[in-house]
């Protein structure tokens, strides 16, 4: 039987972060009811035949999915597993922030079987988390992790980012310290990626902000690698770490191109073939599907090349690389008859470790991944 994922986007925050440009809709809850409504009513729409297809992982995101009433999460599972087949081993995420995580809802949220939670903590340190625009604190985000095992989570992921304007390497080793005290399975660390139309954009282009110099972030990298591995995570992708048997199974089939619907505002799923995202403004959200119709903005069907591309730069992201093998075997393609000479020089200046059947970016060439995939023939 075919695996399948499942990524649900459910937009809504208390506040907008000073970086953020997701589709998000801030200080909004009295659309709580209304786009549930439609969120469901585009579920119910979809009418593409998944007989042969189970549902492995399961992923709310958002926004900030644990800011809404435990309730509509209930409904929503609800309908989920009353139309799609839904694996009795999955991985079930949901995504949230320290601030609205309480015993009643959390509760609530295991008896409807998520068993993951992705908790977005950014960084321990009060300054930092007040100059990015978080309302928690760092004792809070620590306090409610520990109340989440207490409950019963043993799979917990933490999103941290680096770069922050102001932060220093010191700030990032109190983080480590602070992880390494708690039993967590997974740890993201992204870096902040100053985008347009966010309050950090508008701050940059007049020059107010004060964030690391690329060396300094490298070292910040670096040092991030190495202390998690003393706490017993290893690395698997460019941003992600993990104890054993806890990567992410949602984000891997991101990575490893495998196929995944997605429904929401904003929403993005990969499907025979097919990338396809839904519109992103919320009026012509609930106006296309009051006309019943699926609010999909933007369909793009790969051709040969774009798979093969698309192969090789997600499957990269992985610390073990792209396989040469699958590569030959999925499409007739052999990486090292156009670029043969160029992966030879990636590798002899360190940048890519190649192996029997694969080939794979060392630590010191995730920092040129996109030069090398600039160079690349396909």
């Amino acid at each position: 039987m075919k695996k399948l994922g499942l990524y649900i986007h459910i937009p809504f925050c208390s506040s907008k972060c000073l970086y953020c440009d997701f589709p998000t809709l801030p200080y909004q809850e009295k659309r709580f009811d209304e786009y549930f409504c439609h969120l469901f009513k585009e579920i119910e729409l979809f009418s593409e035949n998944l007989d042969g297809y189970e549902i492995d992982t399961i992923y709310l995101g958002g926004g900030t999915p644990n800011y809404v009433p435990s309730k509509k999460i209930v409904e929503l599972d609800g309908l989920l597993r009353s139309k799609f087949n839904i694996s009795p081993v999955i991985e079930y995420t949901i995504e949230g922030n320290p601030e609205f995580i309480n015993p009643e809802k959390y509760l609530t949220y295991l008896s409807c079987g998520i068993n993951r939670i992705s908790l977005g903590v950014q960084t321990f340190k009060d300054r930092l988390l007040k100059s990015i625009g978080r309302t928690h604190s760092g004792r809070e985000a620590y306090q409610k992790i520990l109340l989440l095992q207490d409950l019963g989570f043993s799979n917990i992921s933490l999103d941290f980012i680096m770069g922050l304007p102001n932060q220093k390497l010191d700030d990032v080793i109190f983080d480590m310290e602070l992880i390494d005290k708690l039993n967590i399975q997974h740890i993201s660390y992204y870096d902040l990626i100053i985008e347009e139309n966010t309050r950090f954009h508008y701050e940059y282009k007049k020059g107010n902000l004060n964030i690391p110099s690329e060396s300094e972030n490298r070292e910040i990298y670096h040092k991030v690698i190495t202390k998690l591995k003393e706490s017993g995570f290893f690395q698997y992708e460019i941003s992600n770490f993990s104890k054993i048997g806890f990567k992410s199974k949602h984000n891997l089939k991101y990575w490893k191109n495998k196929e995944y619907l997605a429904f929401g505002l904003g929403a993005a799923g990969y499907f025979k073939g097919v990338r396809y995202n839904n519109t992103d403004n919320y009026k012509d959200y609930i106006k296309i599907l009051d006309e019943n119709r699926l609010p999909i903005k933007n369909i793009e069907k790969l051709n040969e090349l774009d798979k093969i591309f698309e192969k090789i730069i997600m499957n990269m992201r992985l610390v073990s690389g792209v396989s040469t093998k699958e590569l030959l075997e999925e499409f007739g393609y052999d990486i090292y008859k156009k670029n043969g000479n160029l992966i030879k020089d990636y590798e002899k200046r360190g940048f890519l470790k190649i192996n029997a059947d694969s080939i794979a970016f060392t630590e010191k060439g995730f920092n040129i991944s996109n030069k090398f995939f600039t160079d690349l023939l396909i």
